[in-house]
């Protein structure tokens, strides 16, 4: 029975893994790009509403870091607590729940004119942003074929990263538009006005199969690989078996078995070293992030950008992330996760030691650019890269530990401390500690990272070994 078990298993995930690209796995990468766009605006309105509040109510340097960081916060427990959740209850139940609550109170934020009030609704809609964040890439890691997954998180996180221009348009028009009492509540409810898609999640979104086959619930896979196959015009076949995938199916039931499900597996071998390899370069991907989402405008106002323009060109260096990333899928799916990460990595240090030695805004402007496509645009593959290195049974909680511990490390303790390094040294001092982290990130990958481009998920969690090729 265990036996015939793991081949009907290996059948459904070999059927996966070759099926071609079709209408039915794009509109689930559109359903997942839309929740990124919605929690793209969520997070990215706090620059905007910031630097009203800032000038509004004469907030002090802590207050400012208090509401810079407490949806980011929220976000670090969200998505720690989720990755249990998503194991235990399913992907799409986790996912539906955080979106309602990131949008929920987004919108009520709206409603308070006090600083206490709107950190706390803040940090509640970080907790539903944070369950939310992992899900896209790691459902598509779970579903796509294994030749596409990088290029098909790239096209989504860059989706994403586009988004990030919507809360800044928003932001700008509401201070355009609005006086400062009524403009800072206008991203708020913007938000919030998502929640209506809610239903468009529950109908057409479907469940991870291999989350379903590890709950036993084979025939609900069947018929969502029928259905797939349907849609690329590819013939139903019960017999195609992948060996290594069967194979692998056979050594994870074995270490099931053994009583090693437990949490605490990813921090024993194998997967600790992977667990801080991935998290390295999420971290400094991170770090770079969240400096242009909430610092650049800010910086840029310091050189003389009035305000809405400055949030303006903080969105246009957004939109060169999503660039890069689109840019980068394709070539990290076909030549390698290692090889491309590390191409954008050494062209983003560069360019950072530039930055140190410039004191043009026409120089600044243009390197930051090379930055922006570069430095942000690896943040997919870090992504996907995390839920490649779990097997089903952890890949929840791994890329849930994956998503809290690189936004403490590049988003909490950055965002918080980017204020120490200005006062220190100067933007110059910023841009030398995004350097390092970027330097520490990829040594770290090509001593302990395995290459996981074109191998299917259940083959790149069993490897046992800590390859570096």
């Amino acid at each position: 029975m265990q036996e015939d078990r793991l081949r009907l298993e290996a059948n459904l995930i070999s059927r996966l893994d070759r099926m071609p690209m079709n209408k039915e796995v794009r509109l689930l990468v559109g359903l997942l790009s839309l929740c990124w766009v919605m929690e793209a605006f969520d997070i990215g309105m706090i620059g905007q509403v910031l630097a009203v509040l800032k000038q509004l109510w004469n907030l002090d340097p802590e207050m400012v870091g208090l509401l810079g960081s407490c949806s980011t916060m929220g976000v670090v427990i969200g998505t720690a607590s989720a990755g249990f959740l998503t194991d235990r209850y399913g992907r799409k139940r986790v996912l539906l729940w955080g979106v309602f609550i990131f949008t929920f109170f987004t919108l009520i934020g709206s409603l308070f004119a006090h600083i206490g009030w709107i950190v706390a609704m803040r940090f509640i809609a970080g907790l539903g942003a944070g369950a939310v964040f992992p899900l896209p890439y790691l459902m598509i890691s779970e579903i796509a074929p294994a030749r596409s997954r990088g290029n098909l998180v790239c096209i989504c996180n860059a989706i994403l990263t586009a988004a990030y221009l919507l809360p800044t348009l928003c932001g700008s028009w509401a201070i355009r538009s609005f006086e400062p009492e009524t403009a800072w509540r206008v991203p708020f409810i913007v938000g919030g006005i998502p929640i209506f898609c809610l239903y468009f999640f529950h109908r057409w979104l479907p469940e991870s199969p291999r989350w379903l086959m590890k709950k036993g619930r084979h025939e609900e896979v069947r018929q969502l690989v029928e259905r797939l196959e349907r849609s690329a015009g590819v013939p139903h076949d019960d017999r195609y078996i992948d060996e290594n995938v069967l194979n692998n199916l056979r050594q994870a039931s074995a270490a099931t078995a053994a009583g090693s499900r437990q949490w605490t597996r990813l921090f024993c071998s194998p997967y600790l070293s992977r667990s801080l390899v991935s998290w390295s370069m999420f971290s400094a991907g991170l770090i770079t992030w969240y400096v242009v989402l909430v610092y650049v405008p800010t910086i840029l106002t310091n050189y003389g950008f009035e305000l809405a323009n400055s949030v303006i060109l903080a969105g246009v260096m957004t939109v060169l992330g999503g660039i890069g990333s689109i840019v980068m899928g394709p070539l990290a799916d076909r030549y390698g996760r290692k090889p491309i990460w590390s191409l954008y990595v050494i062209i983003t240090i560069i360019a950072l030691f530039l930055l140190t030695a410039t004191s043009s805004m026409t120089a600044l402007l243009v390197i930051g650019a090379f930055v922006a496509f570069f430095g942000t645009g690896i943040m997919p593959i870090c992504k996907v890269y995390v839920a490649e290195q779990y097997p089903t049974e952890l890949r929840g909680v791994g890329t849930g530990f994956g998503e809290a511990v690189s936004r403490i490390v590049g988003g909490v303790l950055a965002t918080n401390y980017l204020a120490f390094f200005l006062n220190l040294g100067g933007m110059s001092a910023v841009f030398t500690f995004m350097a390092v982290a970027f330097g520490i990130a990829i040594v770290a990958l090509w001593i302990w990272g395995q290459e996981t481009a074109r191998r299917s998920v259940d083959s790149t969690a069993a490897d046992t070994t800590e390859k570096s090729a």
